[in-house]
């Protein structure tokens, strides 16, 4: 299960690449802090899953999730978020996010989906559309 990381804030980052990796065959294959190397990350290195925050340094995750979600086959997209507004979860909902969890207090439900999406019989299909948060 290969992951990209995309959050302006390189603590969580590292924080968070440490704590994926004890899962066993998860491997995080890139890092970013803005929208344009996230995609350009996702688009050649086909991750299974992204991990976005809803706000990058130079856009949002939504022009990211818009571009990701054309693939013939996306990955898994979970939002993280320092603004976990109802408007803002709907935004990523419509935009095609499958999880999406507030950074500052859910940062375990993170590492929970990533645990059951890495579950082969778990994984999502690509025409699933609604967001998840593991609290439904």
């Amino acid at each position: 299960m290969t992951i990209v990381l995309a959050d302006t804030d390189s603590n969580f980052r590292h924080r968070l690449k440490r704590r994926l990796e004890r899962i066993a065959g998860v491997k995080v294959v890139g890092e970013s802090s803005d929208s344009e190397e996230a995609t350009a990350m996702i688009l050649n290195r086909k991750p299974d899953i992204a991990i976005l925050n809803s706000s990058l340094r130079d856009g949002r995750a939504i022009e990211v999730l818009q571009q990701v979600k054309r693939l013939m086959v996306p990955p898994t997209i979970i939002i993280v978020t320092d603004n976990p507004s109802h408007d803002n979860k709907t935004s990523c909902s419509l935009a095609g996010a499958d999880f999406f969890f507030d950074k500052a207090t859910e940062e375990h439900m993170t590492i929970n989906a990533v645990r059951f999406l890495s579950a082969p019989q778990n994984r999502l299909e690509p025409s699933d559309s609604s967001v998840a948060t593991l609290n439904e």
